[in-house]
């Protein structure tokens, strides 16, 4: 009986497992959603836009491929923020790639535009990630609705015709699993029964003695109703077989229950998608910053973005100060720091130890203060030091954006008090809105803290302002202000005339708030200063900048030097105890000129 019962133990586990190994295999269902589309247009661009990226679940694969049969034709492939790609694309035509629910296939939808080509796409900072091959492109990333894939040739020729895109199917029943696991435990068990039942036949086949005379049979005993004993054990035993047996019948069953999962293809094409409103197997990621649908105002950049901005930054700036060439700063530098780096070229091609070159380092970036919004122009803020040493240069920078197609250039790179305190600012994934010149969201409006800071340079406690800054561990203040005049004078000698003027200048202000409610501000001052001889006929001696921007060694009329200050402040909150004050600066020598004699 236990050897019958193994038997049938080993059979129930072995279905089991074919049932659970084949809805794994053979009655599985399609490993993913492939869908293609073929395109027969012009425009420069492909766009496939966020709500047909997730029309399915899972992380998106897209393949586009170059037909036109030129195999040194390029095929580029980027993706980024919605609002960005359609940004950028504008005003030029392209394709929309969308996915109707209904059939579960993709269609095109051509939008008309007044261009018919583009820039090349190569190396914008807008692009979350950017992918090229020659003929074709493939890679993954996990969109979400807010995320747009962009494809183009080079911009000039028309884009790829064929689009592909495919999406993972979770085609393993649940079920497999389950029956798997007890076609395991079954044919355990089925081999301990077997091993008891080998036991005890073995045991029963002990040495027996001879018997010359046959065993007398007794007549079976007949039971109630005349049915035999021995009859009634052979029904037991085969009921028992049947309920056995019934063990794989029910295996088969819920096997045959087990179904592919459905594809998923339901409901109707929905109106509404943002496009509307205008193989190197690349493993590429929407961000995790960008994680969220975007609804409004929303970061500027990425981290992993800006990294990228800030090294391009850095290696441009690097290559120019090599070259002491003006011309390789700007595309990456903007006023002041343009106007700021030039100067000190042409002061260090007169003599190498003469101007100031702070390196601009791409990491580690210490802060990062993206400006919260969804127009032109952008802004970002951030702390980078130059090494990882405590004590390493640190510097504010700011990077603008005046258009989609422009990149990021530098405006601002102030280096900070070995001391500053930097207040808490809004993490790099929310973003700081950027304040007005005049806001009043603060004690001081930026245009304030940049006019009246100068004002505390010229006239100290005289000042009207001077109980608004802060100017007991102002360094600057030290420098420029009333105090650090007279010392020029001073040491000027009495033969010499010195006299300067400190005000604005018209480079952009730039204030993003911070999370007390104040904001980092940055502006720009000018001082001109003047030396002139007091007597008829004596001469005064340039000094090594003054001359090599005059290339004058010395003169009987004087020299005017012009000098210019970037500074940041922190401005505190309305309400506050804290007064406005200095936490970085820097200040250069910009031009030098001759004066023109005094007319009688």
């Amino acid at each position: 009986m236990r050897l019958v019962s193994a038997i049938l133990i080993l059979l129930t586990s072995i279905m089991t497992l074919g049932a659970g190994i084949a809805l794994q295999t053979v009655w599985a269902g399609p490993e993913s959603i492939v869908k293609s589309v073929q395109l027969d247009h012009t425009a420069p661009a492909v766009l496939i836009d966020g709500e047909t990226l997730t029309a399915y679940p899972g992380r998106q694969t897209i393949t586009a491929v170059d037909d036109q049969g030129d195999p040194e034709a390029g095929v580029v492939l980027v993706y980024g923020r919605t609002t960005d790609v359609l940004a950028w694309v504008t005003p030029a035509r392209f394709t929309a790639v969308r996915h109707n629910d209904e059939t579960g296939e993709l269609y095109a939808v051509p939008r008309l535009g007044e261009d018919s080509t583009v820039p090349n796409p190569l190396g914008s900072d807008l692009w979350l990630e950017q992918y090229r091959e020659t003929d074709a492109v493939r890679t993954s990333l996990t969109a979400h609705s807010g995320i747009t894939v962009a494809i183009f040739a080079d911009g000039e020729r028309a884009a790829p015709e064929s689009i592909q895109i495919s999406w993972p199917l979770d085609n393993v029943s649940p079920l497999s699993g389950v029956l798997v696991a007890l076609g395991i435990v079954a044919m355990a068990i089925g081999f301990v029964v077997l091993g008891l039942a080998l036991t005890d036949v073995r045991r029963r086949r002990g040495p027996r003695r001879k018997i010359s005379v046959a065993p007398k049979r007794r007549a079976p005993r007949r039971g109630p109703y005349g049915s035999r004993r021995g009859a009634t054990g052979s029904a037991r035993a085969r009921r028992m077989t049947r309920s056995i047996a019934t063990i794989p019948l029910l295996g088969i069953a819920l096997a045959g229950g087990c179904v592919a999962p459905d594809s998923g293809q339901n409901g109707a094409d929905t109106p509404g998608s943002a496009l509307d409103a205008v193989e190197i197997n690349g493993e590429g990621a929407a961000e995790g910053e960008a994680d969220e649908d975007q609804a409004g105002p929303y970061p500027a950049v990425t981290t992993a973005q800006f990294e990228r901005i800030m090294a391009r930054v850095a290696n441009d700036v690097t290559l120019a100060d090599q070259e002491l060439d003006a011309q390789l700063l700007t595309p990456r530098l903007a006023e002041p720091s343009l106007s700021h780096r030039s100067s000190q070229y042409r002061l260090r091609s007169w003599d190498e130890e003469l101007g100031q070159l702070v390196g601009i380092p791409a990491e580690p970036i210490r802060l990062l203060v993206p400006q919260q919004t969804d127009s032109w122009p952008r802004t970002v803020v951030a702390v980078v030091q130059d090494g990882a040493e405590i004590n390493a240069p640190t510097l504010a920078v700011v990077l603008r954006q005046q258009t989609p197609r422009e990149n990021y250039q530098l405006a601002y790179s102030t280096l900070l008090a070995p001391d500053a305190t930097l207040p808490a600012v809004p993490p790099a994934d929310v973003g700081s809105p950027r304040l007005a010149r005049d806001s009043k969201l603060v004690s001081l409006s930026p245009e304030e803290t940049v006019s009246l800071y100068g004002d505390v340079l010229r006239r100290g406690p005289d000042s009207r302002a001077w109980l608004e800054f802060d100017t007991l561990t102002d360094d600057l203040y030290a420098l420029v202000g009333p105090d650090g005049r007279q010392l020029r004078r001073e040491s000027l000698g009495s033969g010499l005339e010195l006299s300067a003027e400190i005000v604005p200048t018209d480079y952009p202000i730039v204030a993003l708030a911070t999370a007390d409610s104040g904001a980092l501000v940055f502006g720009t001052l000018q001082e001109t200063e003047q030396v002139r001889p007091l007597e008829d006929g004596a001469t005064i001696n340039a000094t090594p900048s003054v001359r090599a921007l005059t290339d004058l060694p010395s003169s009987a009329d004087g020299f005017v030097a012009r000098y210019e200050m970037q500074i940041v402040w922190y401005v505190p909150p309305i309400g506050s105890e804290e007064r406005a004050r200095v936490v970085g600066y820097g200040y250069l020598l910009v031009d030098a000129d001759e004066l023109e004699p005094i007319e009688e």
